[in-house]
């Protein structure tokens, strides 16, 4: 009996059986399209696509992705939301490369509005003669939580109100190209309650005027800021007055310079990338720039820096740096061991270190000969009071790394553990080798060392 009973429940159709809560959660993750072609699977599915409050429209799936199918996408957009069954969009996204259909974005937006949209995505695509401007209506939306702009070239936009904007957003991400220097500034002042930013995007000085960018970013409330922007040649001064920051992402430093305004007492993490040493205007003196951004954030409890090089961070000949009196984590990333002078210096400017994370980007093996660790004169506080983790990432078994971890082994008195991950070009039996021969280095007694074979 129970033979015969299992080829009759393999054909019972249970995709039909699933309750609607977990069928609206499996459409979420779909585009749009994808979600109306479910009517084929199931009949009780036939019109659950008309209830869904997320809505994905990408003009880049391959029904549409013909320019002779963009007026198929722009009714099937249409006729989405114009059969809807429910009056309500949580989040609305749309991916559109056809700028002479601009004024129907500008129509489904209003229509995303009016149904109190909380999250907003928009993938935009202009033209020297069909440019976007964001509809008012945006501004005023007392639901949204949540704006994504993605506008390529952002030529041009209308000035946000004065007052009023934004009354509920806390998250705004935008990508830019070579923006409106006046329109990124109001924007970036007029969300009261903006807790979350993200700046990314290109600004390659293609326009001819050669400006000197000037971002101003004004938000009482934020707390976590992220900028990146790529193949700048022109200088990119970022302002930031945000008082209640807490956390801050900085990527591709070089000609982007970010200069903290006010107090910076509640930050507690920065993540600071220097971009790859590049030639820069004899004019321009970046020398001061990377201490002075240092100095503003010295209050933070976790710092990670990553760059090339040391060369990367156009530091002065007289540069030192300040004292890190809360630092519990320093993470050192680099592709050039010139970097650890960093290293050395860090640990005699952070007395309370306790978690110290240094990872070596280089790609194989190539042994400096000239390459040596130089240690501080006198062991830091840090080291010998505080220090209790280590790791090292992409360990290459090159004498200069054998000799600062020598040198961390001997002097870390509080040390529990230092974890060497290595690449596949160390063999197991060099591995092998090497531990025997760290295991022969002085260390403390409670201080534990594994070597983690890396899969790379």
């Amino acid at each position: 009996m129970d033979s015969m009973a299992k080829p009759e429940a393999r054909d019972q159709d249970r995709i039909s059986k699933l309750p609607n809560e977990v069928v609206h959660c499996i459409f979420s993750f779909l585009p749009t399209v994808d979600a109306v072609r479910t009517t084929v699977l199931s009949k009780r599915w036939s019109k659950m696509w008309a209830k869904l409050k997320t809505l994905d429209f990408d003009s880049n799936k391959k029904e549409f992705r013909d320019y002779e199918d963009a007026f198929s996408f722009v009714t099937f957009v249409t006729r989405v939301l114009f059969f809807r069954k429910v009056s309500e969009i949580h989040k609305f996204r749309l991916k559109m490369p056809y700028p002479q259909y601009i004024p129907h974005i500008e129509d489904w937006v209003f229509t995303a509005v009016i149904r109190n949209v909380v999250e907003l995505d928009l993938h935009v695509f202009e033209t020297g003669v069909d440019v976007f401007v964001l509809p008012e209506c945006i501004y005023w939306c007392k639901t949204l939580r949540v704006l994504k702009l993605h506008l390529t070239p952002w030529t041009r936009t209308d000035d946000p109100p004065a007052s009023g904007c934004f009354p509920s957003l806390k998250f705004l991400h935008v990508s830019v190209y070579n923006p409106r220097e006046t329109t990124m500034n109001l924007l970036f002042s007029c969300c009261p309650v903006l807790e979350g930013l993200t700046i990314d995007g290109t600004i390659d000085g293609n326009t001819g005027d050669h400006i000197n960018y000037n971002f101003k970013v004004s938000a009482p409330e934020l707390k976590t800021l992220r900028i990146s922007l790529e193949n700048i040649y022109e200088p990119v001064d970022v302002h930031i007055n945000a008082p209640k920051l807490e956390n801050l992402d900085l990527k591709c430093l070089g000609l982007t310079n970010c200069f903290l305004i006010g107090s910076t007492k509640a930050l507690v993490n920065a993540s600071i990338a220097f971009r790859e040493h590049f030639e820069v205007d004899k004019k321009l003196d970046l020398s001061t720039f990377a201490m002075a951004l240092l100095d503003r954030i010295s209050n933070v409890k976790f710092l990670s820096l990553s760059a090339h090089c040391l060369e990367d961070l156009h530091l002065p000949e007289d540069w030192h740096l300040p004292v890190f009196h809360n630092v519990n984590q320093l993470r050192l990333a680099f592709w050039d061991h010139n970097l650890l002078e960093l290293l050395a210096v860090f640990l005699n400017s952070a007395p309370t270190l306790e978690d110290l994370v240094l990872e070596d980007r280089t790609e194989g093996y190539i042994e400096l000969s000239e390459s040596h660790w130089n240690p501080p004169e006198e062991v830091p506080t840090g080291l010998s009071s505080n220090l209790k983790t280590i790791s090292f990432k992409g360990f290459k078994g090159r004498m200069f790394e054998m000799e600062m971890i020598k040198y961390l082994l001997k002097n870390g008195q509080l040390l529990n553990k230092m974890t060497i991950s290595t690449g596949l070009h160390l063999s197991y039996d060099r591995q092998n080798e090497l531990y025997t021969e760290f295991m022969m280095f002085h260390r403390a007694a409670t201080c534990h060392v594994e070597f983690v074979h890396m899969q790379v």
